[in-house]
């Protein structure tokens, strides 16, 4: 909250803006009234002679604070008896055309003004019904007097044009230009100022004066050409004719001057004759120095500098051509008199159309941005969104911690205050986006602004480091990409061990689903510790001759293997295996879409849980080292097929690491960001297309990860483990999905709901509102590294064995209910609604704890030799 004597301090501020804008508005009118008496009385005279009625038109309009006023205009209609006042397009008398097109049936609301109903500028008053369907945004309009012009009168010229062209005038109205009024109305609320209010008046008058019909043009169709439209078709031969006058005039006054205003009729002859020769060197300099075909508006410097060098040419051109001529008494001070009276009018024109488009340059509906950061960076990019209105926005303040800079302007933009009064200012100004413009920020610092502005709920875009500031070329168009921090509010986990290199380091390494998102991680990161051969083993030809590409021109002179191939594909696995005899395995190939998994579970059942076996088997039949399952946290508790075959694949971990030598482990974590199927890229894809962003479900949590942490686990799992654990990553507490989607809205410029909806589209088969870490009955203990967690589980079943012959038999015919019922033997924990009323546990537990009187891992059924496929 702000301190007592800074509320203070505001209040007496607003009052005197409220004074200010009373007695301006009190004083124009009065003023305005008084000079325009002459055109009321020839108004008010010509609707007298031309039709019945009376002189003005009253309605009742809704004022400041829902307050119901009689808003004045001159009568445009002829009135019908019985029925006065009212008006139709069908009525409009042609005296009453004229004065709609020219905004001039609106001159008597001066005396709306004059009585503090109305203000010069301000929202439209509307009438009660349309105020009455949009009264929540009529609370804030309202909190102000209407006016006779705003933005909406800018932008919009001419409603009854547009009405009179649609079948359904009043369903038009109310639909499609109302809500943009409104839109406008708000805009014009939250940014008014007495220094606005000049600009809208100026322009609103001077769109009035171009838009008059062109007296001297021909008719195209029912309409003349209007002013605007005469110059902007001939511009340049207007600027021509501008810089030809403009000689004339400069030459003939320094005649003047020269001659203290007697001129005899010598020298009026001398001039006559020179005039020619002074016009055609003028006139090519100005040519030749190109300043007949720039735009006034972009006057700068530069261009006073050319307009320089272009007369003091031509004076030269003109001193020469009137010695070669021998043109005798021609008094050279005339030369240097009109050379500077041409400057000072010549740059005087282009600096009154350059102050004239300072006037008239009001961003109307652009997007209003608050800049946080007043430093080089917020300079540069609020400078460089004022020079180029088609970006659409429009830099409104600054906030900045140096005490030095608040209160100052950049730019004739305030600096409203620190980063502590960002609430405040958020409140007061009511931006459409906040552009963080500190490149050199510390990331504490960052977090923390970020954290600010996300519970805004306002879009956020970042301006690029530091390196792009000393380039000296940043501009709106740069914003950072999404960090890890602003998407599951916490730093990104680092570990490191020194074992993991020494494990991997000149050692044959081999992964499988190399080309997916976790496995081409773990290529890049295996690659860091110069393997002695990185064996890359991957079923899509795409993915694998990408990951290979990026390999060898990341590191150049690795030794790669690559091997297209399937782990179902027994044969393959033993020619790899024999060939290269691998020293450790990163299992990453399986199936992870949990929807198209429910659909098709005999794939889920043949590739995550018969693929890990039979790489399980090769890395103990050719001796490997170590062997890393890469699971999930979906496998606890599991309510999908997916989930349940990445628990059996856990589970052969444990049953094969008491008869191999090969240590065998696993490794569990949440949603990785990033990943193929993450809700990540498919939030970016819906933002990208416009929305609408798909939650499932208002209170879906996940646990989330990124894939550098993933690998990290994965590669940690590889050193840590002694055989049979399952290591689980410390992720915090699961994050609501659709807190996900608000901050990756926003962080992409965009207002949740507002520009992008999100949509809620229901749980989707075998989903869970909240996955698990760990199962109940596990012990979770700590490992050396903090943030490494160990699951220590119970027995696993004698009949694991059995169950993947079952797996293994099954084929095309089979009926998935039949495949989830197996599931369901299996793991009696897993849960599924498709799963037959009557499908229950046909044995213990594959997770029970073991009895005390009985070995923790009895001598299990040896599987099926290499030599006895598995499939039938």
């Amino acid at each position: 909250m702000l301190p007592v004597h800074e509320h203070a301090l505001e209040k007496k501020t607003l009052i005197k803006k409220k004074c200010a804008k009373r007695m301006f508005n009190f004083g124009l009118s009065l003023a305005a009234l008084i000079l325009l008496a002459p055109v009321f009385i020839l108004i008010a005279i010509v609707i007298k002679l031309t039709s019945r009625g009376p002189l003005f038109f009253t309605q009742e309009r809704i004022g400041k604070n829902f307050a119901p006023f009689l808003i004045y205009k001159f009568r445009t209609v002829e009135t019908l008896s019985g029925d006065p006042g009212q008006a139709s397009c069908h009525r409009v008398t042609r005296i009453g055309s004229l004065l709609r097109s020219c905004k001039l049936d609106r001159l008597p609301q001066l005396i709306n003004v004059l009585k503090g109903e109305m203000s010069l500028v301000g929202p439209r008053p509307e009438l009660q019904k349309h105020v009455d369907l949009f009264r929540k945004d009529y609370e804030t309009i309202l909190s102000i007097r209407p006016g006779m012009t705003d933005f909406a009168t800018i932008e919009i010229r001419d409603v009854s044009l547009l009405l009179s062209k649609v079948d359904d005038p009043e369903a038009y109205y109310i639909n499609t230009v109302l809500p943009k009024k409104i839109k406008l109305a708000k805009q014009y609320v939250y940014q008014r100022s007495l220094a606005l209010d000049v600009k809208i008046l100026f322009t609103s008058v001077m769109a009035l004066l171009l838009c008059l019909p062109f007296p001297f043009s021909k008719k195209e169709g029912a309409e003349k050409k209007t002013i605007k439209e005469v110059i902007e078709k001939y511009r340049k031969g207007i600027i021509i004719f501008i810089h030809a006058m403009a000689i004339l005039l400069s030459n003939c006054f320094a005649f003047l001057l020269r001659f203290d205003g007697k001129v005899s009729p010598n020298e009026i002859n001398l001039l006559i004759v020179t005039l020619p020769i002074v016009l055609l060197m003028r006139l090519f300099a100005l040519q030749y120095f190109g300043l007949n075909q720039g735009l006034w508006r972009y006057a700068s410097i530069q261009d006073l500098i050319d307009l320089g060098w272009a007369i003091l040419a031509s004076s030269i051109g003109i001193w020469g051509g009137i010695t070669f001529l021998s043109i005798n008494g021609y008094p050279q001070s005339v030369i240097l008199i009109d050379a500077i009276l041409l400057f000072l009018l010549l740059a005087g024109f282009r600096v009154t159309k350059r102050v004239y488009s300072v006037l008239t340059q009001i961003e109307i509906g652009a997007r209003r941005v608050l800049i946080i950061g007043a430093g080089n960076a917020g300079e540069l990019v609020a400078r460089d969104m004022m020079q180029n209105p088609s970006y659409n926005r429009q830099p409104i303040a600054f906030i900045d911690d140096d005490p030095k800079k608040i209160s100052s302007k950049i730019h004739s933009i305030p600096v409203m205050g620190n980063s502590n009064q960002l609430e405040r200012v958020v409140q007061t100004l009511h931006p459409d986006e906040i552009l963080i413009a500190i490149p050199s920020a510390g990331q504490k610092q960052l977090k923390g602004i970020i954290s600010r502005c996300k519970s805004f709920g306002i879009p956020i875009k970042f301006l690029p480091s530091l390196t792009g500031l000393l380039g000296g070329k940043v501009s709106i168009t740069d914003i950072r990409n999404l960090d890890i921090e602003d998407l599951i509010g916490r730093r990104e986990i680092e570990i490191y061990d020194p074992q993991v290199e020494f494990k991997i380091k000149d050692k044959r390494i081999l992964i499988t689903g190399a080309g997916g998102s976790i496995g081409s991680e773990l290529c890049r990161q295996v690659a860091a510790f110069r393997p002695e051969l990185l064996i890359l083993f991957e079923r899509s030809e795409n993915n694998l001759h990408h990951i290979q590409v990026e390999l060898l021109d990341k590191f150049p002179g690795i030794s790669l293997s690559v091997v297209l191939g399937d782990i179902l594909d027994e044969e393959k696995l033993h020619q790899v295996f024999s060939m290269y005899r691998p020293h450790v395995i990163f299992h990453a190939a399986a199936y992870k879409h949990v929807p198209m998994m429910e659909s098709h579970p005999l794939g889920a059942v043949q590739n995550n849980i018969l693929g890990t076996y039979n790489v399980i088997q090769m890395a103990d039949q050719y001796g490997a080292e170590d062997f890393v399952l890469i699971s999930t946290d979906k496998a606890v508790q599991p309510t999908s097929v997916m989930g349940a075959t990445k628990r059996v694949a856990e589970m052969l971990v444990r049953y094969f690491n008491q008869q191999s030598k090969t240590r065998l482990v696993s490794v569990r974590f949440g949603n990785v960001l990033e990943s193929n199927g993450s809700v990540v890229p498919l939030f970016r894809a819906q933002i990208k297309k416009g929305g609408p962003v798909t939650v499932t479900h208002p209170d879906i949590k996940r646990y989330f990860i990124t894939i550098q942490e993933a690998v990290q686990l994965v590669l940690h799992a590889a050193v840590l483990g002694e055989g049979g654990e399952t290591f689980v990553l410390d992720m915090g507490d699961p994050i609501k999905v659709i807190d996900i989607a608000r901050t990756m809205i926003i962080l992409s410029g965009f207002s949740p709901d507002e520009d992008i909806p999100i949509q809620i589209v229901g749980l989707r088969p075998a989903e869970k509102l909240v996955e698990g870490l760990f199962e109940e009955a596990e012990k979770v203990t700590q490992t050396r590294h903090e943030k490494i967690r160990v699951a220590q589980n119970g027995k696993v079943t004698d009949e694991l064995m059995s169950y993947v012959k079952k797996f293994a038999s099954m084929d095309h015919e089979t009926d998935p209910n039949e495949i989830k019922i197996t599931l369901k033997e299996l793991i009696p924990t897993y849960q599924n609604d498709s799963l037959p009323s009557h499908a229950s546990s046909k044995t213990p537990s594959a997770w029970d704890d073991a009895s005390p009187n009985n070995s923790l891992f009895p001598a299990p059924t040896r599987p099926p030799s290499s030599e006895t496929p598995l499939y039938h």
